[in-house]
């Protein structure tokens, strides 16, 4: 029997994904053998996502409305706090909740990994590694080396691509522990300590290119800010990392395929966090196939999130002046109302579209708290 919808992948984009139309009455299939499991990733989730995303209301966490600290590439420390609640989850459990109400609305799971597909007359056949499907619709949410992505249109290109290395580690002091960015000197990208529910995610993350200093990086963080913490696990990830805009005109979906998520290369340019666009692409995935119109998918993403991606590129290249940034971060240190407007950027809930108009609004305060 044909499959209506093939989902190759089953973490947040393609398991939401699966519940948006279980939701429209469309059972879609999920191929996945591996989620859900503890994936290299801090687990932040921003205030726009649990803000956006009713689903994640049920994925009990606590607010993580304290300070967190910025540091500049020069050592500067900065305690900065912002308006909305964000928190941090074991993405094994935060992908084990998303699949179940995805199978629980209707969705099937085939827990077989997909290794190859092809187009045949209207329709796909996907080999697993047990047998052969027939789908309708083929969906790539498989992650920033989609099989999907590669076949169809070709894997991301390195120049945008980032690389992160990172320990899951435990703290004596755990409830007192504060979230920690430090962003990188002499080199574009940051070290982050990550206070989860169960653990700690410490990491390091740079484009492609630098990541032969990742280690030294991740060395250097870790006694200065983690010595006392035990190292569980390590880890190291590729993930899609936009540097211009010309990345953006590739296409991610056609008549009867689409992409999702980090197989769509759908990131926040300047701070590499996925799972708000993963799961936002997947609402309007699900919006387009249940019209009837899947190519309409390429233009709602555009119009929807497609501003935020660009304008994140733009701020990513004005932030990888370190200039600028040791100046942001030695004002956020000064100006409690600044550092509002960076833990805005770093946790976006700061639209970057508007980010100049208001540091020029809140200008008199600024000046009067630095005074």
């Amino acid at each position: 029997m044909k499959i209506p919808i093939a989902i190759v992948g089953g973490g947040p984009a393609g398991a939401h994904l699966g519940y948006c139309l279980a939701s429209e009455g469309i059972k879609a299939t999920i191929f996945d053998d591996s989620h859900p499991r503890e994936k290299p990733c801090g687990g932040g989730i921003s205030a726009l996502a649990l803000k956006k995303f009713t689903l994640l209301h049920g994925l009990h966490y606590d607010d993580n409305d304290d300070w967190l600290k910025l540091v500049s590439p020069g050592g500067k420390e900065a305690l900065v706090t912002g308006d909305e609640e964000t928190s941090a989850f074991s993405r094994k459990r935060m992908d084990m909740f998303i699949l179940h109400k995805a199978i629980d609305a209707g969705s099937n799971l085939v827990e077989e990994r997909v290794v190859d597909f092809e187009r045949s007359g209207d329709s796909w056949k996907i080999k697993t590694n047990k047998k052969t499907y027939e789908a309708e619709v083929l969906v790539g949410a498989d992650g920033v080396n989609s099989l999907v992505r590669r076949k169809l249109i070709g894997p991301i290109p390195k120049e945008h691509l980032g690389v992160c290395l990172g320990v899951f580690a435990k703290s004596p002091r755990h409830a007192e522990e504060m979230t920690t960015i430090q962003f990188l000197k002499g080199m574009e990208g940051y070290a982050w300590f990550f206070p989860r529910e169960e653990d700690i995610s410490i990491g390091v993350g740079t484009v492609l290119e630098n990541g032969k200093h990742l280690k030294a990086e991740l060395d250097k963080f870790m006694k200065k800010y983690a010595s006392h913490t035990k190292v569980l696990s390590t880890w190291a990830a590729m993930l899609p990392m936009p540097k211009d805009e010309g990345f953006l005109q590739l296409p991610t979906s056609g008549e009867d395929w689409l992409l999702i998520g980090d197989a769509a290369g759908h990131v926040d340019p300047m701070m590499g966090a996925g799972i708000t666009y993963a799961m936002w692409g997947a609402e309007l995935a699900a919006k387009a196939i249940a019209s009837g119109d899947i190519a309409s998918y390429e233009r709602m993403w555009r119009e929807e999130y497609g501003h935020y991606i660009r304008e994140g590129i733009k701020m990513r290249n004005l932030l990888s002046h370190k200039t600028i940034l040791e100046i942001f971060i030695r004002l956020s240190a000064r100006s409690r109302t600044f550092g509002n407007v960076m833990c805005g950027l770093v946790d976006s809930e700061q639209d970057y579209r508007t980010v100049w108009k208001v540091i020029l609004k809140s200008a008199p305060r600024i000046l009067y708290e630095l005074i």
